[in-house]
């Protein structure tokens, strides 16, 4: 009773952090971007290799690798134009995410009645702030973590059955990762060191380490052979976007490069919290001597640092670039604490979970009726959204719209425009629409 409850409680709060906010209209500038520029190539306008996003504002998108529009483009063709087509696609990668923690904790956990807890992992993911924005806003780090955390999982699992064949496809995974956010994606290279170090099989690992690498470069020949225009997509984004952010030439967004691991150490607030009653229950019980190092909380604590630390390279800095090493320090803090709170857990009477599992059932429904009232409402630029749909609705897709420079660099208008009605703004030529904003003069 008391692990059935605690799973629905944690299935309560992964909805009720998501739908209420994905069954309304908008969505934060970048995942609205994300969303347009795949919804582009859905219909036609752009190519994998070489995404388009306005007809005046990159026309050849190269600020990212492609991976994820492509992904993206292939939900607008199965669900259509539609709003919520991107709200189903970054729910599928949290889905796909929370899956991923779940197979990874199965797979370490000594015994049946550690796999059982899944859920623990999963609900201190979840309490980490800046997950649920992120999937609320379809940021390119959602897919990357599809990747990077299934990628580290077939390490494991090759590791653990000492199957050397599930590296290989361990090795896509990362290749993948690198081609939907670039060179962070790259951090479960060193998964089988990490391994070889915390569970002492060092010459394995060397050897799956050596095989993972032999293999990604056999993927990455095959890859450009099939595909030669990746040479000059990569090649236009390094070029653009990530060596003027390693020189501090692009949206510098702090001073300090160790701004992000203090964002970090605050995201990880509540999860760090529960290690205050841990440690004091330690030293109550006298059994801080007797503590053990859990070699599973080291292994995954190891790939949370390793997958965060890198971010300090560059001054262009964003919370949500964490989200891909969220579910290893999940992973490694549910390992810690797991028996402590099941501990805890023991102690409440069989009833109170009783009466708290009919409670979440009622939460759930109400959860429920509310994505359903809600449902194309506005969570954010309700003026915005419905004037640009306004607009869009009597002008051809396509259009070019004249308008002074203040109103181009906006970007977020941008986004919608091209989002919803494939038009775009243009400040330096004119055409046969201008756009002003009402009660504003029309520019000479």
């Amino acid at each position: 009773m008391k692990t059935i409850t605690s799973r629905i409680l944690t299935l309560t709060i992964f909805i009720g952090l998501l739908i209420p906010a994905l069954v309304q209209e908008g969505m934060f500038l970048d995942g609205i971007t994300y969303a347009a520029i795949s919804k582009n190539l859905a219909i036609g306008y752009g190519q994998f290799w070489e995404p388009h996003y306005t007809k005046t504002l990159y026309p050849s998108f190269s600020e990212h690798p492609p991976f994820v529009f492509i992904i993206e483009s292939l939900f607008f063709k199965l669900f259509g134009n539609h709003f919520y087509t991107e709200r189903i696609f970054t729910f599928f990668t949290a889905l796909l995410t929370a899956l991923g923690i779940i197979i990874c904790w199965r797979e370490l956990a000594k015994n049946n009645d550690i796999k059982e807890n899944y859920w623990f992992p999963v609900l201190l993911w979840l309490l980490v702030p800046v997950v649920s924005w992120s999937y609320r806003n379809n940021m390119l780090e959602n897919t990357m973590t599809v990747f990077t955390i299934y990628s580290v999982f077939f390490i494991l699992k090759a590791l653990k059955r000492n199957n050397i064949y599930l590296v290989p496809l361990s090795g896509l995974l990362i290749i993948f990762a690198f081609l939907s956010k670039g060179f962070v994606g790259l951090f479960p290279i060193v998964t089988p060191l990490l391994f070889g170090i915390t569970f002492k099989v060092n010459k394995k690992a060397i050897v799956y380490f050596i095989v993972l690498i032999l293999s990604m470069m056999i993927s990455s020949v095959i890859l450009i052979k099939l595909f030669p225009e990746t040479i000059d997509n990569i090649s236009r984004y390094l070029n653009q976007q990530f060596l003027p952010a390693i020189k501090g030439q692009r949206e510098i967004t702090t001073n300090n490069r160790f701004k992000i691991l203090l964002d970090l150490f605050i995201d990880l607030a509540v999860i760090l919290a529960l290690l205050i009653p841990f440690l004091i229950d330690r030293i109550k019980n006298k059994r801080n001597k007797k503590f053990v190092v859990n070699k599973n909380f080291i292994f995954f604590l190891l790939v949370g640092i390793c997958a965060s630390i890198p971010l300090i390279i560059s001054l262009k800095q964003r919370k949500f670039y964490l989200i891909p090493s969220i579910p290893f320090y999940a992973l490694s803090f549910g390992f810690l604490l797991n028996d402590f709170v099941m501990e805890k857990m023991k102690i409440v009477p069989e009833k109170y979970f009783k009466w708290f599992k009919k409670l979440l059932y009622s939460v759930l429904g109400l959860l429920l009726i509310i994505s359903i009232l809600k449902f194309g409402k506005y969570s954010r630029d309700m003026d915005n959204i419905r004037d640009v749909s306004l607009i869009s609705s009597l002008l051809d897709e396509g259009t070019i719209i004249s308008c002074a420079k203040e109103t181009w660099s906006n970007w977020g208008l941008v986004a919608y425009f091209i989002r919803i009605g494939y038009i775009s703004l243009d400040c330096d030529n004119e055409h046969d629409y201008f756009l002003i904003k009402n009660g504003d003069k029309f520019p000479i």
